[in-house]
């Protein structure tokens, strides 16, 4: 990847939605020469899709939360994910080491939303432990700009 390569990443970050020809003039390529960038940076998994950010309160799920979890020794974990996940306000998660076993990223209409899902996850889902933090605010830009920072 050179610097081209990594020009084009930090555009598409800030606007994945820009034609070929808006690209390519702001890294003074062809449009052609660029797709053809865009391309070969796909089928190497360097650009692994596009994806329309979506506002959660705007769909009325105006509070997230992180849930860690710990699970009863021996359960089947696949058994678990697929039931987390099919949890309408699990928005995903993931396995991690240390005290917790899982880190989840929900998106609830309210606070009795949130509470129902806490409650159920002993009762449904081998869920031994539980500690769940509020989101009460994103760091604006964080993600676009940590990923800028490293094609840097």
């Amino acid at each position: 990847m050179d610097a081209i390569d990594r020009t084009i990443l930090t555009e598409l970050i800030s606007d994945g939605r820009l034609s070929f020809r808006d690209l390519a003039a702001r890294v003074r390529l062809s449009p052609t020469a660029t797709a053809e960038r865009v391309r070969r940076l796909q089928e190497t998994g360097v650009i692994s899709g596009f994806r329309a950010e979506v506002d959660l309160a705007a769909l009325g799920r105006p509070l997230r939360a992180f849930i860690d979890v710990r699970l009863r020794p021996g359960p089947d974990h696949a058994e678990l994910e697929a039931g987390l996940l099919d949890q309408p306000a699990v928005l995903g998660g993931v396995h991690v080491t240390g005290r917790w076993d899982y880190t989840l990223t929900v998106a609830c209409r309210d606070v009795a939303e949130l509470d129902e899902l806490v409650m159920a996850m002993p009762r449904d889902h081998g869920v031994v432990e539980m500690n769940t933090r509020l989101v009460l605010r994103e760091l604006a830009g964080s993600g676009v700009d940590a990923v800028t920072r490293l094609l840097g």
